[in-house]
């Protein structure tokens, strides 16, 4: 077999091969490989690698529907409430008689 020196990249006929991919054996220069989880590896090993594997198609997930509508339940929960809350303020306030009331009772000491 011979060395790594004597090699030629798989790819680029004339560059001198710099490593060999350890998953399909063969002899490339520094231009056709990366490294990928410590390991070096050829453009097609790696594409092999990184495709995601066989998966069925996603699905309607219920539970990530049902938490959706309860984030939107609690949402609109804290919204009603918020405005429950500001119709309890007297109308004083709107009006601006509270702090007329307030100015003269700090302008009284």
């Amino acid at each position: 077999m011979p060395s790594l020196r004597e090699q030629r990249c798989g790819i680029h006929g004339d560059r001198e091969a710099s490593a060999r991919c350890p998953a399909c054996g063969g002899y490339f220069c520094r231009e056709c490989v990366t490294e990928h989880e410590g390991r070096i590896l050829c453009s097609t090993c790696l594409a092999r690698t990184a495709r995601p594997a066989d998966r069925p198609a996603r699905r309607f997930h219920p539970g990530a529907w049902l938490a959706g509508l309860g984030g939107f339940a609690m949402l609109w929960l804290a919204i009603h409430l918020a405005g429950r809350l500001l119709l309890h303020i007297p109308a004083e306030v709107h009006d601006g008689g509270i702090w007329q009331r307030a100015s003269s009772w700090w302008s009284s000491e």
